[in-house]
């Protein structure tokens, strides 16, 4: 799916609950023409940080699962490419941490930024967009484009 821009939940959350940047991320969103890609991570990490927006008073009480069944709606209904979650994406969040340790400097890869970055790669996607500067660091490393609004 070389064709589609993989979106971290960092980045994806914007379109969902309000932040001070989410019209940047929405109209990035607007302008792009490829899939928006995401993994079945995203249906774990988005709820849990709709539910840690509900709980700092962020977003409305309730609203936490509100929204995540919009997104449920969204990724039922094609919305976002879901990418198939198998080995190869072990194999390729493996292959990323031996390569960011070995960088100059190296760089520590976190679990689940690796687990996102190698669906992307399984997937063949050669783009991301993240809000989340750890992740940007990790991404360029592993030479995958970086896209910012």
């Amino acid at each position: 799916m070389a064709n589609a821009i993989y979106w971290d939940t960092s980045a994806l959350i914007k379109l969902y609950a309000p932040e001070p940047d989410s019209s940047d991320y929405l109209r990035l969103l607007i302008q792009q023409p490829e899939d928006l890609a995401i993994s079945f991570l995203h249906r774990v990490e988005l709820y849990f940080a709709l539910c840690g927006k509900e709980s700092r008073g962020e977003i409305a009480g309730g609203s936490a699962k509100r929204l995540f069944q919009l997104f449920e709606q969204h990724v039922s209904a094609g919305r976002y490419y879901l990418i198939p979650w198998g080995e190869d994406v072990a194999l390729e969040s493996r292959q990323l941490l031996d390569e960011s340790l070995s960088a100059t400097p190296p760089v520590m890869l976190r679990s689940l930024d690796g687990l996102h970055l190698g669906a992307l790669r399984a997937a063949k996607i050669q783009s991301v967009v993240t809000a989340d500067m750890r992740m940007r660091d990790a991404a360029r490393t592993a030479a995958i484009r970086v896209i910012e609004p």
